[in-house]
C-alpha cells in the first residue's frame, strides 16, 4: 500500500485489511471478463457513473474510480459481490476510491483517539464493584433470513450461569436479556448505551451475542445480525445490523477496566439462501464450496478493541486449574473471544442442542469457576474436536482470543 499521509494511511490500514484473504495468483482467478462486465453495468445501472471495477493482483474484483458517498461505495460493493461472491471481492482502501466524506472521518477519528487517550487513566483497576451484563441471542429472523436453532438456547445457558447463585450471581437488575423479537438493533444499542453511562472504572462488563452475521463488509468486517436486519436493497443488511464501528463506539466510551465481549457469530452463505438476488448464481462465491463462511478477523479484533500490541491467544496452555489456584481475581483489560477464525463458520449443534462454542465455552466457565480464560483454554481444542466429529475431518473451527492486556484471566463469578 502506497503512502499519501503517514497518519491516514496506519489507521485505514488498521480500519480495511482483511484476515484470512485469497492469496491466489490473477492468471489462476475464476473472475472472467464477462463477470467484470455485467458488474460494471450494474454499476452503470444503479447510477454509479464514476467507479468501476477491476481485477487486483490477486485476480479479485477491485473498486476503483470516485463515489458521491459511503453508501454508494456499499451499494457497489454489494452488487460486486452477487456476481462473484464475497471471496472474490477485495476489501477497499483509500488508494483504490476518492470518497470525499471519508477524508472528513479520518480526521475526526484521530481527533477522537487524542480526547480518548488524554482522558482515560492508566493502571489495573480495583477490586469489582458492580458487574453488568448484555446478553442476545437472535434465531428468528423479520426479513426471511434462515432460522438458527440453538441461538436462543445458547443465550438462555449463558444468562443462567450470569444469574444463578451458584455461577456468576450477576443482580438480575443489571442483566439485559435480549431473544428474537426484542432483539432489534435499537434495542441492543440501547443497553449497550445504558451499560456504558453506568460502569465505572472498577467495574465488570460482559457482552454475549450469538445470531447470524451480514457477509463481510467493505472494510472485511462481518457485522451481527439482529431481529429486524434488512436484506433489501443487499446492501442495507450492513447498515441495520450492529456494526462494528457502534461495538467500537461502545468499547472505547466504557469507562469500565474490566470488558468480557463474546461473538458467536459468522456469515453463512445458507443463511441468505432464500433471499431472491442476495447471493451470486450458484449461491456462493466462485470455486467456494458449500460450507463456505466467514468469522471474526483478528484485524477486527484489532479495530475494535483498539490496540496496536493486542495480546492473541494462538496457542493456550492446558487451564490452570480450579479459580483459587490462578491469578484471575487481578486479572483485567478488554477482551474479545470469538466462536471462529476469519475464514470458518461457527456451527450448531444436533447432539448438543447448542453451538458447538457456547456449550464448551459455558462448560468451562463451569468448571473453571468463572475464571475466562481457563474456560476459553478449555473449550478451545474441545470446539475443533467436535466440529471434525460431527461435520466432516475437514471442517474446522477454531475460536479466538483477543485481549488488550495478558493478564486477562478475570472471574465473572463472584467471589465469598
Amino acid at each position: 500500500m502506497r503512502r499519501r499521509n503517514s497518519l491516514i494511511l496506519t489507521a485505514f490500514t488498521l480500519l480495511f485489511l482483511l484476515g484470512g484473504s485469497c492469496v491466489v495468483l490473477a492468471n489462476t482467478t475464476p473472475v472472467t471478463d464477462a463477470h467484470l462486465t455485467s458488474i460494471n453495468n450494474g454499476f452503470k445501472q444503479n447510477g454509479i457513473t464514476n467507479g468501476y471495477a477491476e481485477l487486483d493482483t490477486y485476480g479479485r474484483v477491485q473498486l476503483k474510480g470516485g463515489y458521491e458517498d459511503d453508501k454508494q461505495v456499499d451499494l457497489a460493493f454489494s452488487l460486486a459481490q452477487t456476481v462473484v461472491g464475497v471471496k472474490w471481492v477485495s476489501p477497499v482502501t483509500p488508494d483504490n476510491i476518492k470518497v470525499k466524506e471519508w477524508e472528513k472521518r479520518i480526521g475526526s477519528l484521530f481527533s477522537r483517539a487524542r480526547v480518548l487517550k488524554e482522558t482515560g487513566s492508566e493502571g489495573a483497576p480495583g477490586a469489582v464493584r458492580n458487574r453488568y451484563a448484555l446478553v442476545v441471542g437472535v434465531g428468528h429472523f423479520k426479513y426471511g433470513i434462515q432460522t438458527l436453532q440453538y441461538t436462543v438456547r445458547d443465550a438462555s445457558s449463558f444468562y443462567s450461569f450470569l444469574v444463578n447463585p451458584r455461577g456468576a450471581a450477576f443482580p438480575r437488575s443489571n442483566v439485559y436479556y435480549l431473544t428474537d423479537q426484542t432483539a432489534t438493533r435499537d434495542n441492543i444499542m440501547k443497553y449497550l448505551n445504558t451499560i456504558k453511562n453506568a460502569a465505572g472504572p472498577d467495574d465488570l462488563v460482559v457482552v454475549y451475542m450469538s445470531s447470524h452475521g451480514t457477509p463481510p463488509d467493505k472494510f472485511g468486517g462481518v457485522h451481527i445480525v439482529t431481529y429486524d436486519t434488512e436484506v433489501k436493497p443487499r446492501e442495507r443488511v450492513w447498515h441495520t445490523a450492529v456494526t462494528e464501528n457502534m461495538l467500537k463506539d461502545f468499547v472505547e466510551g466504557l469507562r469500565a477496566k474490566r470488558l468480557v465481549m463474546i461473538l458467536d457469530t459468522c456469515y453463512s452463505n445458507g443463511a441468505y439462501r432464500s433471499i431472491p438476488g442476495f447471493l451470486p448464481p450458484g449461491g456462493k462465491s466462485l470455486g467456494a464450496d458449500d460450507d463456505e463462511g466467514y468469522g471474526i478477523s483478528k484485524d477486527y479484533g484489532k479495530r475494535l478493541l483498539g490496540s496496536k500490541d493486542i495480546v492473541l491467544d494462538e496457542d493456550p496452555r492446558k487451564a490452570s486449574g480450579a479459580a483459587k489456584d490462578v491469578d484471575n481475581q487481578n486479572g483485567y483489560g478488554k477482551v474479545l473471544l470469538s466462536a471462529s477464525s476469519a475464514g470458518e463458520k461457527s456451527w450448531e449443534s444436533d447432539s448438543l442442542k447448542n453451538s458447538v462454542f457456547t456449550y464448551y465455552f459455558v462448560d468451562g466457565l463451569k468448571r473453571y469457576n468463572g475464571s475466562v480464560k481457563d474456560a476459553f483454554t478449555y473449550s478451545k481444542p474441545l470446539v475443533s474436536q467436535r466440529v471434525k466429529q460431527e461435520k466432516g475431518a475437514d471442517i474446522s473451527q477454531t475460536p479466538q482470543a483477543m485481549a488488550t492486556n495478558s493478564n486477562w484471566n478475570m472471574c465473572i463469578k463472584k467471589t465469598p
